[in-house]
């Protein structure tokens, strides 16, 4: 390398030569760092933003059955991408081929003759004469007599259980003990929702509601659970259970749970 600096051309600057000044050092430095500088401010590269891919999409356009839809069907098949349907039957160079083809093996088709079946047998006896002049030909309409209106029992709103979780439907009781309040709109549209605690003989010990309404619904259902009896299972009898209560157009006279 010593060898190689000394034998270097003039033109190449010598950075490490001994014994030497720093001012040519500073002006080589001062030099290069202002063209830096030049390359630096004015030199801008500019990078293109990446084109992006096209969405995987497509049209479908569904025709109906009469003369547009059909012009619009054979208006995409004809200058669709593919091709339609080819049947060799309609080309002529193919119907006279097989015909030539036919008279070189002398092949004559049978001709197609149709078995014609016996027609049954018609009664006269059993054929309706046709109208005489002057003679309705439909039958008289006889009025209905009047039906007596069906006795329809009064029907009020009476609230109905479902369960939520933590029992089956056969616990429900086939009866349920009369609801004695007013049961309004608002009351009947409200989703009501309690958490009971049962004891072992299915009596309500604790009622929660889960559910908003108002305090006088609210309460009012509260008591009217209290007085439900369950019939859950002896052997594992449940500590809490989830129902609903409904409301639904029943019989004055009866209320069922289900």
């Amino acid at each position: 390398m010593k060898h190689k600096r000394m034998e270097a051309p003039e033109w190449v600057f010598s950075w490490r030569q001994p014994g030497g000044s720093w001012f040519p050092k500073m002006i080589a430095i001062l030099v290069t760092s202002g063209v830096f500088a030049v390359l630096l401010s004015f030199v801008r590269i500019q990078v293109a933003a990446p084109v992006p891919w096209a969405a995987p999409k497509a049209a479908v356009i569904q025709v109906l059955d009469d003369a547009e839809g059909r012009t619009l069907t054979l208006r995409a098949r004809e200058g669709g991408p593919f091709p339609s349907r080819f049947d060799p039957s309609g080309w002529e160079w193919a119907v006279a081929t097989e015909r030539e083809a036919h008279e070189k093996a002398r092949w004559r088709p049978e001709p197609y003759v149709p078995i014609l079946r016996k027609l049954p047998d018609v009664d006269a006896a059993a054929t309706p004469p046709l109208a005489a002049r002057g003679v309705p030909v439909l039958p008289i309409r006889r009025p209905a007599k009047d039906a007596a209106p069906a006795n329809r029992a009064k029907s009020v709103l009476a609230p109905a259980l479902y369960p939520l979780s933590g029992m089956p439907v056969e616990w429900l009781p086939e009866k349920l003990p009369a609801f004695d309040q007013v049961v309004d709109s608002m009351m009947a549209a409200e989703p009501w929702r309690f958490l009971l605690r049962l004891d072992t003989a299915g009596r309500v010990l604790d009622c929660v509601s889960l559910s908003g309404g108002d305090e006088a619904g609210r309460s009012a259902l509260d008591d009217w659970l209290r007085h439900v009896s369950f019939q859950p299972d002896s052997a594992k009898p449940p500590a809490w259970i989830a129902v609903g209560v409904g409301f639904s157009n029943q019989a004055a006279d009866e209320s069922d749970a289900r």
